[in-house]
């Protein structure tokens, strides 16, 4: 399968892509926002005018004209549609169009002319012409070289006379063209090192800050560790504050049980596990003795771990009880 692009369709995106240069160009030029050298010109009725790139202004001051500026009135105008062909070849094909359609002969007349490119591929020629006989009495009247500038104007568009002066105009303005990239290159490296300069700043800054921390670190060594100890010690204090908070009172706790226990029944254990209880000893009847302290105000959950077993020797019941004392008996 053959390629979309050929020599002939590369040239010709090539060919479009500088006339679409040129055209900025123009419009810059126009709009004053690109450098080029003005032509002070001058026309029959002595008015004068400041040609720059296809525009034209009247001259508020009279500078000596360098260049002839033909109205609608002296030029005949017209336009003409040509063929596809490059910007190189396009001169030439004008030429060969205005000999064919001019009333006056080749060697009599000064064309001037401008083309803009058509969606076939194309050419659009607006033209003008005006008798040589009439710019060689222009250039007699106000003292202007014979290889100065012309250009046609019909009022709204400026068709520069494509000679040899038009020739040494282009070659001039492209100094100006190099001129004026370089001052485009030079601002949007300006914006791009402005929009450089935060992130730099930035990354300024964490450098810095790592070198600060780096160079604190020792210095930090000591006191992390005086933290760290202290934060055990806190921890250890609140542990300690957390005991006290849930221990229950020894002696409160025997008064309690001293009061809750028949007078017959004998301790013989006691586990504290904070509120929790066990108790274990001798009694005449556990049962009776399990339900007495579970109707004591002062304890909670009483219950039997295991089976009461009588004793032989006593003639008592061994019993292991755990109960729970409550909160609100804790002096």
């Amino acid at each position: 399968m053959s390629s979309g692009f050929t020599p002939k369709s590369i040239h010709f995106i090539a060919d479009r892509l500088l006339w679409g240069l040129q055209d900025t160009r123009n419009r810059l030029i126009h709009l004053g926002w690109w450098p080029t050298r003005a032509t002070s010109a001058v026309s029959p009725d002595g008015a004068q005018w400041s040609v720059k790139g296809l525009s034209i202004r009247q001259h508020t001051r009279k500078p000596p004209p360098k260049a002839a500026v033909l109205p609608t009135a002296e030029c005949i105008w017209g336009q003409v549609q040509l063929p596809g062909m490059s910007g190189k070849q396009l001169p030439a094909a004008v030429r060969e169009a205005m000999w064919q359609r001019s009333p006056i002969a080749p060697d009599q007349m000064l064309c001037g002319w401008v083309a803009e490119p058509t969606a076939d591929g194309g050419w659009h020629v607006s033209w003008g012409l005006a008798p040589l006989a009439t710019v060689v009495q222009l250039r007699t009247q106000f003292a202007i070289k014979s290889e100065a500038p012309t250009f046609l104007w019909n009022s709204t568009h400026i068709f520069p006379v494509r000679d040899q002066a038009f020739s040494r105009l282009q070659r001039r303005q492209v100094w100006f063209d190099t001129l004026g990239l370089l001052a485009v290159v030079a601002v949007a490296a300006a914006l791009a090192g402005l929009a450089l300069i935060p992130p730099l700043l930035q990354r300024q800054g964490v450098v810095e800050a790592v070198t600060r921390v780096n160079a604190l670190e020792p210095l930090a060594a000591p006191i992390r560790q005086q933290l760290d100890d202290l934060r055990s010690r806190t921890e250890v204090l609140n542990d300690v504050r957390a005991g006290i908070s849930t221990a229950i009172p020894v002696a409160h706790l025997f008064d309690t049980l001293a009061a809750a226990l028949p007078d017959d029944t004998v301790l013989e254990r006691i586990d504290l596990n904070g509120p929790e209880i066990r108790i274990a000893g001798l009694t005449p009847n556990a049962t009776d003795l399990l339900s007495h302290i579970s109707k004591n105000p002062n304890f909670s959950a009483a219950k039997a771990t295991n089976a009461a077993v009588r004793d032989g020797a006593t003639n008592k019941e061994r019993f292991t009880f755990e109960l729970r004392l409550k909160s609100d008996t804790t002096p």
